[in-house]
This record gives C-alpha cells, sequence and structure tokens, in this order.
C-alpha cells in the first residue's frame, strides 16, 4: 500500500519530475485543485511538498500554502522544491519560515544525513531539480525522504 504525498503547491517541475521520483519511492501523489483543499488533504497525507516557483496552479503563495497546511497538520513533514541549489535557496526558506513565526531547520540533500529530526514538524528538507536529476544525488535524497515522509 503506497503513502500520499500532497502536492501542495505544483509547478511544472514538481509535477513533471517530482511527481514520478515520489511514485517510484513508494508514495502516491495527492494534487488539489485549488487551495481550499489543502486541508482536507493534509490530513491524510504523510508529507507535503510545497513548490517555492513564482508560479503554481495554487494561486496561493508558498507561505500561505505552508501555513495552511500547518494549520490542518502542525506535525505534516514538509519537503520544499525548488530549480536552485540549497545554498542558494535556504536563506529564501529561513526567511519565510520566520515571517510565520516557524522556527525550524532546512537541511538539503548534502545537509540532512545522519540527522536525527528528519520526520519532525521542526524539520524542512529541501530537494532541487539537480538532486533529481543525478542519480547519486536522487538516491541519497529518496533515503532522506523515506525518513522524513513516515
Amino acid at each position: 500500500m503506497s503513502r500520499q504525498v500532497l502536492l501542495a503547491r505544483p509547478h511544472p517541475f514538481i509535477v513533471s519530475e517530482m511527481k514520478p521520483w515520489l511514485e517510484q519511492g513508494g508514495y502516491s501523489v495527492q494534487r488539489p485543485d485549488n487551495v481550499d483543499d489543502l486541508a482536507g488533504h493534509a490530513r491524510a497525507c504523510v508529507g507535503a511538498v510545497i513548490s517555492l516557483a513564482v508560479s503554481s496552479s495554487i494561486t496561493a503563495g508558498a507561505a500561505d500554502v505552508l501555513k495552511s497546511v500547518r494549520q490542518a497538520n502542525p506535525s505534516l513533514p514538509i519537503l520544499f522544491a525548488a530549480l536552485r541549489p540549497y545554498k542558494q535557496i535556504r536563506p529564501e526558506i529561513e526567511r519565510l519560515l520566520q515571517g510565520l513565526g516557524v522556527a525550524g531547520s532546512v537541511l538539503g540533500v548534502d545537509q540532512g544525513a545522519g540527522s536525527l529530526f528528519l520526520g519532525a514538524g521542526t524539520t524542512f528538507l529541501y530537494v532541487s531539480k539537480e538532486d533529481l536529476s543525478d542519480n547519486t544525488r536522487s538516491s541519497k535524497a529518496r533515503a532522506l525522504l523515506a525518513k522524513h515522509f513516515v
């Protein structure tokens, strides 16, 4: 039986590359039709993926989507995804979290190995397009995801 993951803020990269990657890892994917569907899906999923892209089929921004998902399921593990490398995007994610009053750490594929806090509501995983494109990095990311989305 597969575990459900919420594509909380889909973007073409998320749908075209992240969705098959998640399915290969044994997850089924739920994609909301609009922002009002987020809460119901968030309660039934083992994790949520939030794209940091400027545009999405969900009209709400990443901060609003995170807020909605966390209100519905405060302990739901979150994975952020975007095209840029971890070092470039980490400050942006930290500002987003600070703006919502969320304390937590942001781990990339290279920083997450050995973390005891994956799966916790205060640890946020980040995966980039490059992480999925490279076989070695993709394997590392999948191992981290298995510990994060439990």
